[in-house]
């Protein structure tokens, strides 16, 4: 038992506590990339490319860093010393700021329970594909929106109705088979929360090593699907129009400045 809990103990060891009673972070390093990860999701990595190609390239990224370094950096630096000046969640920092901001801190809290839910079911989508993953050939091989139609989500098709020959009665109702609990997506749902609890049900001392990896790891993972596409046929273009290719008449419309706001 002694040697369980010190293997629990370094894994999840019971956070520090500052001269307030607050628990601590273990190092600046893990609350930094904790901060990090709380502003760059995964829909920041995966819609970059898209966002970049349908807005034509290089003139893309005046915006984009003008939105970066005017308002992202700075709300992010605001927030982090707001609760670093108040000591307090969201909630009692804003409050404490002044008393009519409190709904600024709950809205904060709103949208972490907004997002959670739909994130755990995309991940749990990630999942189903990554299992299907190790099929050869893969099997969204040129039915790719069916695939995930059919064998992702099961969205199955309604059973029409009917109605009597004169419309004046139904015969049948229209029946929709496909709105039972898919065991797949349930089961890595779960799995997905329980990876969050173990996460966090020890406070900032555990927190702080878990950012470890899971900051790490999109970064490696964002290093192998680079190399990997460069390494594709005509990936030249791409890069071509990443980085050389000017279209400056699309920064009088409107769009690339919202997109790039939006990212």
């Amino acid at each position: 038992m002694d040697v369980l809990r010190k293997i629990g103990g370094w894994f999840a060891p019971p956070p520090n506590k500052a001269e307030d009673g607050r628990d601590a972070w273990p190092s600046r390093a893990s609350f930094l990339l904790a901060s990090m990860g709380g502003c760059a999701g995964m829909g920041n990595l995966l819609r970059y490319p898209s966002q970049v190609y349908n807005n034509h390239g290089l003139q893309w990224y005046i915006p984009y860093l003008m939105a970066v370094f005017i308002v992202a950096i700075p709300v992010l630096v605001l927030e982090i010393a707001i609760g670093q000046a108040y000591r307090g969640g969201s909630v009692v920092a804003y409050n404490n700021l002044n008393q009519r901001l409190k709904g600024t801190g709950l809205s904060l809290l709103y949208v972490g329970f907004v997002v959670t839910p739909y994130f755990v079911v995309n991940l749990a989508w990630i999942m189903s594909y990554f299992r299907h993953s190790f099929t050869s050939p893969l099997p969204w091989t040129g039915r790719g929106e069916e695939f995930f139609n059919r064998d992702v989500v099961a969205n199955i098709d309604p059973i029409e109705g009917s109605l009597s020959a004169d419309g004046s009665s139904v015969l049948n109702y229209t029946q929709y088979p496909g709105t039972a609990l898919i065991g797949e997506t349930t089961g890595w749902a779960a799995f997905t929360f329980f990876l969050m609890w173990v996460s966090i049900f020890r406070g900032v001392g555990l927190t702080g090593r878990v950012v470890y990896f899971t900051m790490g790891l999109p970064i490696v993972v964002t290093i192998i699907l680079i190399g990997r596409s460069v390494s594709l046929e005509n990936a030249g273009e791409g890069v071509k129009l990443y980085f050389a290719t000017w279209r400056g008449s699309e920064l009088s419309k409107g769009t690339v400045w919202q997109t790039a706001c939006g990212q």
